[in-house]
């Protein structure tokens, strides 16, 4: 998944030949032309970030310009004919054989317009961070384009939601939400005692120059951990909600009352974003929670869809199950 999205979101740079290239979309691609079969022509309205949005109702070439709306997809049985690139080390490998071959179409925070346009998309879903808003006027030239809102009182839930009503996937979100609620309600039970005493605080390494970052009890960790009534240890409890606080990496004493840290990897399971070097701390080596081993990384720190949320709860049970 792709990095935190607060910190690190990147607004697109100026086009050499913006006016041209929009007005070559405008004339050549726009949405009328994605689709000529009969399947096209029946239409719905969503609701989106940009306001109501009429979508094909059974779209056949979905491109997907973020993360968290293409790991969703494929958890929806949706393979979008093309995707964003934020970094193979970022993806969940349960998605990895379908992101790999698919056509990339953002990298690094720059759309490429005209390679969406030659796929001649039905629909373009994504999320409305600050980059890929201000790339909407001319995506939305090129075909329909649903964005899920995005905001810091946005939970990770929201965005599952919002790209299965933009693909009229309803049903099947349902039965995803159903296996997950029922795992929570399951690991509730079965780690109640340690639930109930041990006090988490959720980190990652930054992206700003000797700093890492403390999440908040809202952050998609936090959220998880909040609905299983987990407690949280004062870093991550005194972080402003829907935010996170960056530190620099010689206050490990912020973390010295944590009973279990949770921290994000990269999907081959080695720490992400230069946490590292907080790692190698004797501070951090010092913490009361390192020294008893009660430290756990996850790939699914950011989820984007229900199966990664799954996952980041199998990595919070097993820190669980240690602490019993």
């Amino acid at each position: 998944m792709t990095p935190p999205p607060s910190s690190r979101l990147r607004r697109l740079g100026a086009l050499a030949a913006a006016a041209a290239a929009a007005a070559l979309l405008l004339a050549g691609c726009s949405a009328p032309a994605a689709g000529n079969d009969s399947s096209a022509a029946a239409t719905r309205t969503v609701s989106t970030a940009e306001g109501s949005v009429t979508v094909p109702t059974h779209p056949k070439r979905v491109v997907s310009i973020h993360s968290w709306t293409t790991e969703s997809l494929y958890d929806l049985g949706v393979k979008p004919v093309a995707v964003e690139d934020s970094g193979e080390q970022y993806v969940p490998t349960r998605y990895l054989d379908e992101w790999k071959p698919a056509d990339k179409v953002v990298t690094g925070g720059t759309v490429d317009y005209e390679k969406i346009a030659a796929l001649k998309p039905d629909l373009i879903v994504g999320v409305d961070v600050p980059y890929l808003k201000d790339a909407y006027k001319k995506l939305s030239a090129i075909a329909p384009t649903a964005f899920a809102p995005f905001s810091e009182t946005a939970t990770w839930q929201d965005y599952p939601k919002y790209t299965a009503d933009f693909v009229g996937a309803d049903a099947k979100l349902a039965t995803l939400k159903s296996s997950y609620d029922s795992a929570i309600d399951d690991t509730k039970k079965e780690y109640a005692d340690q639930l109930a005493s041990v006090k988490w605080d959720v980190i990652q390494g930054g992206f700003d120059d000797g700093n890492y970052w403390i999440y908040s009890t809202s952050s998609p960790v936090g959220d998880v951990l909040t609905q299983l009534g987990a407690q949280f240890a004062s870093a991550t409890k005194d972080t402003k909600a829907g935010g996170n606080t960056s530190v620099s990496y010689e206050r490990t004493d912020l973390l010295q009352d944590a009973d279990q840290l949770i921290y994000y990897t990269n999907n081959d399971g080695s720490p992400a974003n230069n946490i590292d070097k907080l790692f190698a701390l004797a501070g951090y080596k010092d913490l009361r929670a390192v020294k008893a081993g009660h430290v756990v990384g996850t790939a699914d720190f950011l989820p984007g869809s229900y199966s990664d949320a799954m996952g980041l709860l199998d990595d919070i049970r097993s820190a669980l199950k240690k602490q019993s």
